[in-house]
């Protein structure tokens, strides 16, 4: 959080810790309070290099205070200043009235501290060591370590990173950037502004489809879940009553984007579920029909335990898939969950342009697998001609052995197993006898057992005797 802080906050930090630990309780309150007021004159004076004309009168009155230096009318320009801070830094949104109250205790301590003629009997305050520590931990996390953007800005940023047309859904930046440096009423606002446009497909006008920007939503969603469960399950339950009256194509593609997770399912009574249960195991395509993909997207919800729970109906619906229509479904959504099935996809392809189909998804699976799966899938990869004869899947099986490390050397047996075996019955050195991975099994140290050379003849005597 550190790349938050302004350059003259970072040393005044410092400084209070360093009293701290060395004992200098009352220096320490001190310090605390200077670098709140550093920090919150410097990130003032920002807002209103950025533009905000709120902050504008703000900025002139410390640059008239500056002026005048360390002369009497400066110091007590400064002293006005500090006066009033904390309210507007309220005003401009770098705090709420919690924070307010919070570090206004900081600012009675350190008035105690610095002035100890204020006590009526005479006694110096002592403050606790405990005293500090809790100061020095509110200012960092009430002001210290958030940007100087106000609550609205923070929404407006939020709003413009999810329609950017290069938005990735990185969760941990997502989660860093929108949940973690932003204060509890702001992280509260946005996730509730997530959760009504993630739920109710609510578009920006003119800026993307509904429906991608929901997926985005609901991608922000998952990031804020990974903090605040509670807190999502909470806004995404104020939706309950407008969901139930969307129409079907919205609610099909909701459960689509949320079923998996389970703060979606507090929106959904007994009633609701059994019309989205019609809606998600309606007939596919014939066998060979490519499948819709919004339907894809609907069926590979089979891999979610909420939704097996709730609609046991979907695991019949996708066991009965074609396996055409299976490896459309596990290709679109990898998960723990199809791992058994990889193997089966394996034995059922009944041409290469399948078997490697089959082998891409084993490839995206591989993170997954475990010792016994990849066994399982390496022995019906070979058996099937048409999966280890197709033309992509001596690559893949290059890929498979370096996405399967986490599996060590048993895992690397199983490669060495299936590579002993695909040489036995290949020319050596062809394409189909997987020199990739030879040479991959060879260079982390896992030579495969190669099979003899043929014996060569014997030379014959020459006949030139001269």
């Amino acid at each position: 959080m550190s790349q938050v802080w302004s350059p003259s906050t970072r040393p005044l930090v410092e400084e209070a810790w360093r009293c701290y630990n060395s004992g200098a309780i009352r220096a320490s309150i001190a310090a605390t309070w200077t670098a709140v007021t550093a920090d919150i004159i410097t990130k003032l004076t920002r807002l209103a290099d950025d533009g905000d004309n709120a902050a504008v009168p703000f900025r002139d009155e410390v640059a008239r205070a500056r002026a005048n230096g360390l002369t009497r009318e400066g110091v007590r320009a400064m002293q006005n200043i500090e006066a009033t801070l904390l309210d507007k830094a309220a005003s401009l949104e770098l705090i709420d009235t919690i924070g307010v109250r919070e570090l206004e205790r900081i600012r009675e301590d350190r008035n105690l501290c610095v002035h100890p003629s204020l006590r009526g009997d005479g006694d110096v305050y002592e403050p606790r060591p405990e005293v500090a520590r809790g100061h020095l931990a509110v200012a960092l996390t009430t002001l210290l370590t958030h940007p100087p953007i106000q609550g609205g800005k923070v929404l407006e940023a939020f709003t413009a990173y999810i329609c950017d047309p290069l938005f990735v859904p990185t969760l941990p930046h997502i989660r860093a950037t929108f949940f973690d440096r932003v204060r509890v009423a702001t992280r509260r606002t946005l996730a509730r502004f997530a959760a009504k446009h993630a739920v109710l497909e609510i578009g920006p006008i003119g800026q993307l489809p509904a429906a991608e920007h929901a997926d985005r939503m609901a991608a922000a969603l998952r990031a804020f879940a990974g903090r605040d469960r509670e807190l999502v399950r909470e806004v995404v339950a104020e939706q309950r009553d407008k969901f139930h009256v969307l129409g079907g194509g919205p609610q099909l593609r909701a459960l689509t984007r949320l079923g998996d997770q389970d703060y979606f399912w507090g929106l959904v009574d007994e009633p609701l579920t059994e019309r989205l249960r019609e809606m998600l195991v309606a007939p596919a395509p014939v066998a060979w029909e490519p499948l819709p993909v919004d339907v894809t997207a609907s069926l590979a919800l089979v891999r979610s335990p909420y939704v097996r729970e709730r609609i046991p109906s979907l695991v019949t619906r996708f066991d009965a898939l074609s396996t055409f229509h299976r490896m459309a479904v596990v290709e679109a959504s990898p998960d723990p969950y199809f791992v058994p099935m990889v193997a089966a996809l394996l034995k059922e392809a009944v041409n290469y342009r399948m078997g490697e189909r089959a082998g891409r998804i084993l490839v995206q699976h591989a993170p997954f697998l475990t010792v016994e799966a990849l066994g399982a899938a390496l022995a019906a990869w070979y058996d099937n001609k048409e999966c280890r004869h197709a033309t992509d899947m001596p690559e893949f099986a290059v890929a498979l052995f370096h996405g399967t490390t986490h599996l060590g050397p048993a895992g690397a047996a199983a490669f060495v197993a299936f590579l002993t075996k695909v040489q036995e019955h290949e020319e050596p050195g062809t394409y189909y006898s997987y020199p990739g991975l030879d040479t991959a099994l060879q260079t982390a140290g896992y030579p495969p057992p190669h099979r003899p050379m043929a014996p060569r003849p014997p030379l014959q005597p020459s006949s030139d005797r001269s």
